[in-house]
């Protein structure tokens, strides 16, 4: 008995170090927003593989998911349960997507559904997840929401709870347009940077440009669990049809 323990010892032991357990940290990942009004909840399938559960509803996240680093493909798409058994909408099917090590991306969709084809616009945008300095935040807007011409977004800081005696103040980032049929790489580039700003509750408006007139609104508290410290995007959505336009915020962190 002794010897037959042995040898099946022995075996494990060869086993075990012809192949080890890796635990890896190697991942990027990717946010996807829904900001496509009169869709069904957004599933997102990265290489076939479902990551969503019940979807993405209209102007919710997903929320950052693991991706392993290399090129994958994309397919937006209904749920199956939404439909007969094995048949979905597909909204979108974007190959050949390029995820590097230890880096962040947001996606989002936009605009109606296509007459004929359901196909939905949907853009990547780089995050750039470096922390903010200690009392400050950063915070960018993605104009995703239909206006026929550029808007502006005014920052405005109406408290903040560190400080007794607190002035009210703003900033205002001047002429942003819609991001339309296909917006150039340049154009999403400069989208994807974050503005950084003081620390406090805001109220984020965007108005017709050069003008008071606002379009929409959307208030945000960036000290969240005695952290005074945030990362932020801050999206619009609908205009389009009879669906209004929204303003609406996403906390990246923490």
């Amino acid at each position: 008995m002794k010897i037959l323990l042995g040898i099946i010892s022995l075996a494990v032991l060869l086993i075990s170090c012809g192949k080890e357990n890796e635990f890896s940290t190697d991942f990027s990942t990717a946010t996807f927003i829904n900001a496509a009004p009169g869709t069904a909840s957004i599933n997102v399938l990265i290489d076939t593989i479902d990551q969503t559960g019940n979807g993405v509803a209209y102007r919710s996240t997903s929320g950052a998911l693991n991706v392993r680093p290399g090129t994958r493909n994309l397919l937006l798409r209904t749920a199956n349960t939404l439909l007969p058994a094995g048949n979905f909408i597909k909204y979108a099917g974007i190959d050949g997507q390029v995820f590097e090590s230890k880096k962040a991306y947001t996606y989002v969709s936009y605009d109606v559904p296509a007459p004929g084809t359901n196909a939905l616009k949907t853009v990547r945008f780089t995050d750039d997840f470096t922390l903010p300095t200690a009392g400050t935040i950063k915070i960018r807007f993605l104009p995703a929401g239909f206006t026929a011409a550029p808007v502006d977004v005014t920052y405005l800081r109406t408290s903040n709870a560190q400080m007794p005696v607190f002035t009210a103040d703003s900033v205002t980032v001047s002429n942003i347009s819609y991001l339309g049929n296909n917006p150039a790489d340049a154009t999403l580039a400069a989208l994807s940077i974050y503005r950084e700003l003081p620390a406090g509750n805001y109220t984020i408006k965007v108005k017709n440009a050069g003008t008071q007139t606002v379009l929409g609104s959307v208030s945000l508290n960036t000290i969240f669990a005695g952290v005074n410290k945030g990362i932020f995007t801050v999206y619009s959505a609908g205009g389009v049809g009879t669906f209004a336009y929204t303003i609406n915020a996403v906390r990246q962190f923490p």
